[in-house]
């Protein structure tokens, strides 16, 4: 293994795919002796996202800030078979039909699809299914599955699809169906104690539901992804790791244990088994578990959003484990797909206020990113999680709602300027093509910018004074340009970028560029080809 793939998988260099230059130097700019790289001949638009302090060498009266979601109250939607703990919506845009889609489950058990449909993406209805019977009968029109005595995920978009299914789930049944197959299978894993004992609780299958167009739905009891003494019960979520070329599931270690482990696989038959990813530590302030994780690709890596359960209480634990409390979600990123840290320990989608949809509980379980915002769909409750009987007894008819939180492009994490002007200076890196662009909203403000060399000192012609600055305005992607300076000149050079920036905030810098280490500025000064 190369030292930039041994970097890549271990989280720390850019994810860019691995990639030789061209032996090709350009005109130096700035410094005499200043060096230059070999150019790259592939186009790669990369995103620096501002969700950690790395690649910093300069960082004065500057705040990292974690982005509100805003709740879009009138896209909530609510229908009556939406149980207490489920909803987990999965949101797409159906080519055929060019209409959003939403799939999503109305109980926790048994694991039952629905499906709606909108125009925008915002505002839903049912979408009946005529033809379609599930097992057990049709609970309402636009009802597409059942599963007995079943349970699980958000249903995971598969963009490879090698096996010819774009939709899954990953399930979890117990229950007779279990215990006939088990009895009918002498191979399967609890043959023995279902002939000789018959139902027990712990007598669990864990499979695939596929589908080819997102309605009609099949199970796969081949497509196994648990292990022979591992069944841990939903929520479960796939995604795709495209630096691995693999699809990886986030799930639980165990039956009732809310931690997030995290697994692999290359053909839904063989899985690489669970490896502890996230749980509660010293920097929690209080008792927490970790319900559940979906991911989404964010840039050139990839986010999570962990779902906290604030289970904390006076009262002795009376169960297996603690049932009742208050659902949010923080924020955790990861560049490879593999290795995640949790950011900001703070709610990054709060719950609303009590009365409200999603005064109780709050879960998100899909992202949706839009040419200027980033959408994020929640299943959430009126009464707190352990509380859905309660709501019947109460008369709560509408405990349970999808909602959607609306963010602007790139709005995760940004940076702001504490008082007057603040101002960073990145650490060396390498423009491979010349185009930088900023995300930045500055409408009672200024951002100015400018390049240096590796000590600081600026290229001429791409000074703060030369700059075109964003005053009073904003744009999701907005050129960096010079009066004079041409980014044309410096590409492949050593340079810095330095941003300076008040009353304004700054979400991400995009551009063909590659951070730098030590080993690269010795190769580049040498002449010598690197890779990306």
């Amino acid at each position: 293994m190369d030292r930039r793939a041994f970097l890549k998988t271990s989280g720390v260099a850019t994810t860019a795919s691995l990639v030789t230059f061209n032996a090709r130097p350009t005109a130096a700019v700035g410094k005499p002796d200043a060096a230059t790289v070999p150019q790259q001949s592939l186009d790669t638009v990369r995103t620096w996202h501002f969700q950690d302090l790395w690649r910093f060498d300069h960082f004065d009266n500057l705040k990292l800030q974690q982005g509100q979601p805003e709740w879009q109250a009138d896209a909530t939607y609510c229908e009556p078979h939406i149980g207490s703990l489920s909803g987990w919506p999965t949101v797409y845009l159906d080519e055929e039909s060019r209409r959003w889609r939403m799939l999503y489950s109305a109980d926790w058990k048994p694991y039952s699809l629905m499906v709606a449909e909108s125009e925008d993406g915002i505002h839903w209805q049912p979408l009946p299914q005529p033809d379609i019977k599930p097992a057990g009968g049709k609970r309402a029109p636009h009802h597409l599955f059942t599963l007995p005595d079943g349970s699980g995920g958000g249903v995971y978009l598969d963009p490879v699809a090698s096996d010819g299914f774009p939709f899954k789930v990953f399930v979890h049944q117990h229950g007779q169906e279990v215990v006939e197959r088990a009895i009918a299978d002498r191979t399967h894993r609890w043959h023995e104690i279902a002939k000789q004992e018959g139902a027990k609780r712990y007598l669990a299958d864990e499979f695939t539901l596929v589908s080819r167009d997102g309605l009609h739905w099949e199970a796969r009891h081949d497509m196994q992804w648990s292990q022979a003494d591992w069944h841990p019960e939903p929520p479960i979520f796939g995604f795709f790791n495209r630096h691995a070329g693999r699809h990886q599931m986030t799930v639980r270690p165990g039956w009732g244990d809310r931690r997030q482990c995290i697994q692999s696989t290359s053909d839904f038959l063989n899985w690489s088994g669970p490896e502890m990813l996230l749980q509660p530590d010293a920097l929690d302030e209080k008792l927490i578990e970790l319900y559940g994780m979906p991911v989404f690709p964010y840039g050139d890596g990839y986010i999570g959003l962990p779902w906290i359960f604030h289970c904390e209480s006076t009262e002795p634990t009376r169960g297996f484990n603690r049932f009742v409390g208050p659902l949010d979600c923080q924020l955790a990123f990861s560049s490879d797909g593999n290795r995640f840290t949790r950011g900001i320990r703070k709610p990054f989608i709060s719950r609303n206020e009590p009365g409200h949809h999603g005064g109780g509980a709050i879960q998100p379980s899909c992202l949706v990113k839009t040419d200027d915002q980033i959408r994020i769909y929640s299943a959430a409750t009126k009464l707190y999680h352990g509380k859905g009987r309660q709501a019947k007894r109460l008369g709560v008819t509408d405990n349970a709602s999808i909602l959607l939180h609306t963010l602007r492009k790139d709005g995760l994490m940004y940076l702001e300027s504490a008082g007057d002007w603040a101002r960073f200076i990145s650490k060396p890196l390498v423009l491979l093509e010349d185009s930088l662009t900023m995300n930045a909203s500055a409408p009672h403000g200024e951002v100015q910018f400018q390049l240096t060399d590796m000590e600081s000192q600026p290229v001429e012609g791409f000074t703060f004074d030369d700059c075109l600055p964003m005053v009073l305005s904003e744009s999701v992607n907005a050129d960096l340009r010079w009066k004079s300076g041409q980014l044309k000149d410096v590409v492949g050079r050593i340079v810095r970028l330095e941003v300076r920036l008040r009353h304004a905030r700054l979400f991400a810098i995009r551009g063909n560029l590659h951070f730098i280490d030590a080993q690269d500025k010795w190769m580049i000064e040498d002449g010598k080809p690197i890779a990306t």
